[in-house]
């Protein structure tokens, strides 16, 4: 009897702590809201880790170095930041791939925000041969990745920004709306605008134009990666 309480014991503790776990790992997974602190000009994609500098010269202060894996586990060279959400722009452990907003380029360096929360920066090698850093403005990464995952609207845009127009400007006639949609493939981008057919929730098709971006540079949505 004795032994049967230990081992439910020992069971609900396992349990536990793969609960618990999971709830951890929940954290590793995209997430779209408004909570991008930081949006630049675009975003730097880099496969398994980066060393971050604090000038654009291999020779300056290394002040970051971040590692990540396809099973959810990263190591920060800054031990005291231990929640990717606040590192990264977007993580995708699947493909061992993480994207950072970039606020500046050179023909060698791009200068990235590497961390969300706090709004820290430093600088990375283009296409460094450890890395694979590689620069995409946010029109093309839309444009490469939008037409295979989607594009995803963030949830707390205002109505005006789910209108869809006959032209890719705030006077032309609005011809529809999308209050929920289900998938959104860009077809062209034009400027802060973009052209795109939206599924919504109950498999109808709509077709407009509408704003993917501020005049300021705030992003109103993401490629939905999964």
């Amino acid at each position: 009897m004795v032994y049967n309480c230990d081992m439910k014991k020992i069971f609900l503790s396992i349990l536990l702590f793969f609960l618990i776990a999971g709830a951890a790992f929940a954290d590793f997974i995209p997430s779209y809201t408004n909570s991008i602190k930081h949006y630049g000009i675009g975003a730097a994609k880099i496969t398994n880790y980066v060393t971050i500098y604090e000038k654009p010269d291999l020779n300056s202060k290394v002040i970051e170095k971040i590692y990540w894996n396809n099973i959810g586990n990263f190591l920060s060279q800054n031990k005291e930041e231990n929640n990717p959400n606040d590192i990264f722009l977007i993580y995708l452990p699947k493909e061992n791939t993480v994207f950072f907003s970039v606020e500046d380029e050179d023909e060698e360096w791009l200068n990235i925000c590497y961390n969300q929360k706090k709004e820290l920066f430093g600088w990375i090698k283009k296409e460094d041969k450890n890395s694979g850093a590689k620069f995409y403005l946010y029109k093309d990464l839309i444009f490469k990745y939008g037409k295979k995952y989607g594009f995803y609207t963030f949830r707390n845009l205002p109505k005006d920004l789910k209108a869809l127009h006959s032209s890719p400007n705030n006077d032309s006639d609005i011809i529809d709306d999308f209050n929920y949609p289900k998938f959104i493939s860009p077809w062209l981008i034009q400027g802060n605008w973009m052209l795109a057919k939206v599924t919504t929730m109950d498999n109808q098709i709509k077709t407009g134009w509408f704003r993917w971006r501020s005049d300021t540079g705030r992003l109103f949505g993401f490629v939905n990666f999964k």
